[in-house]
């Protein structure tokens, strides 16, 4: 008598992608800083005020504003790629489910796969709430009120 072995191939690779995603969306929040540190806020702002400057001075000369060259962003890569994972997980997890695979593989992978595309959007949502805050507290502290 001859046994077959199945194997659940869509949710295995869509469980390895949305591990691949969750350490994506969590290596730029806690490792990458120690190797990459993020650009001091005055240097950022000098830049930006620079780049506002030549852009006015490129209008104000009738000629077009050429942007400068920009470097890797390790932040962004991993946080689209972090992204992207998730969804291919939750992509496979629904072919996995499709295919009558173990649920256990589709919901791994579905999990993994939203988690760490939740994960994204969480700090997106943190930063603009930290943002908003300290624009109230400025404004508090000016006493202005809205």
């Amino acid at each position: 008598m001859e046994t077959t072995v199945k194997k659940h191939w869509f949710g295995i690779v869509g469980t390895a992608l949305g591990c691949l995603a969750i350490v994506a969306a969590v290596l730029p929040t806690w490792v990458l800083p120690l190797f990459v540190p993020p650009p001091p806020v005055d240097r950022v702002v000098v830049e930006t005020a620079q780049k506002i400057k030549d852009r006015v001075i490129a209008k104000a000369k009738g000629v077009e504003y050429q942007e400068p060259k920009r470097a890797l962003d390790w932040y962004q890569i991993l946080a689209a790629v972090a992204v992207t994972l998730g969804v291919l997980a939750l992509v496979l997890a629904a072919v996995s489910f499709v295919v009558h695979e173990p649920w256990r593989y589709a919901g791994a992978a579905g999990t993994l796969g939203a988690g760490a595309i939740v994960f994204q959007f969480s700090l997106l949502i943190a930063g603009a709430l930290l943002a908003i805050l300290l624009v109230f507290v400025i404004l508090n502290y000016l006493g202005i009120s809205l």
